[in-house]
């Protein structure tokens, strides 16, 4: 059973004309008056908003896009906290991946909005990557009950996975839960569950699970186990589709 990121509201980058109207001072501020705007904070990682971003970059400008990125994209990170920061090596090209939190949905709003207005950020990096963009998608997510984000001790590789599940969550949501447990179960001090998110808005009823691995070849080995659970077996009647996705930590990732 396979798991990725499908038809997450998709936004397609034409031109600057149209990145300079959608982030200028003036629309910005007519939009939501962020300076004003307050959000509420909580501690319990239960309760934040993850967003999952994927980018499509064009393949003339990857390497481009990369070397910016690893240069100035403290401005962005000064802003709101970024969980990993990915390329996508298998199951996607000339893609980055990257997963942000949030307090709430107020909370992404305000931070947005404030990026539309910081200088520095729009000149320094959008203003520059704009033209690079193929495709960009999104979802926001929140965490699983009883489970939270485990940071792995030691660098390696990492695997996304995405279930599209069919049919009422009252019927397939104690097959997840029991599956993710089971996934948590075969931890080995070699491939381990960092994380499992449900989608709240872009795609619905997708679950994602992120995995850390010593080395790509885990992921098939994982596979092979994870395909050998009983769990695994009582979800697929309710899988539609799903995706993995091989992903490299870029030098900005908190997760490496």
């Amino acid at each position: 059973m396979m798991l990725c990121v499908r038809h997450f509201g998709k936004t397609f980058v034409n031109s600057r004309t149209q990145w300079t109207a959608l982030t200028s001072t003036t629309n910005a501020k007519a939009i939501l008056p962020i300076t004003r705007m307050a959000h509420s904070s909580s501690d319990d990682p239960k309760k934040k908003i993850h967003e999952l971003r994927i980018y499509s970059i064009n393949p003339q400008n990857i390497r481009d896009f990369l070397t910016l990125t690893s240069e100035e994209f403290h401005l962005r990170t000064s802003h709101s906290k970024l969980v990993g920061y990915w390329t996508s090596e298998i199951g996607g090209l000339n893609q980055v991946v990257h997963i942000w939190e949030y307090d709430s949905l107020s909370h992404r709003a305000h931070v947005r909005a404030n990026l539309a207005n910081d200088p520095d950020w729009n000149s320094r990096y959008l203003g520059r990557v704009i033209g690079m963009f193929r495709e960009m998608t999104n979802s926001a997510m929140v965490l699983l009950p009883e489970t939270g984000i485990t940071e792995p001790a030691e660098k390696g590789v990492y695997e996304l996975q995405t279930l599209s599940l069919q049919g009422s969550p009252a019927i397939w949501s104690q097959s997840l839960m029991s599956y993710v447990k089971a996934c948590k179960g075969i931890e080995n001090g070699r491939s381990m569950l960092v994380g499992a998110w449900q989608s709240v808005l872009g795609p619905r009823q997708t679950t994602a699970l992120l995995w850390q691995h010593p080395g790509p070849d885990s992921c098939v080995t994982l596979q092979r186990r994870l395909n050998e659970l009983d769990e695994s077996h009582a979800l697929a009647p309710y899988v539609a589709d799903g995706h993995n996705r091989l992903l490299l930590p870029h030098p900005v990732s908190p997760l490496q």
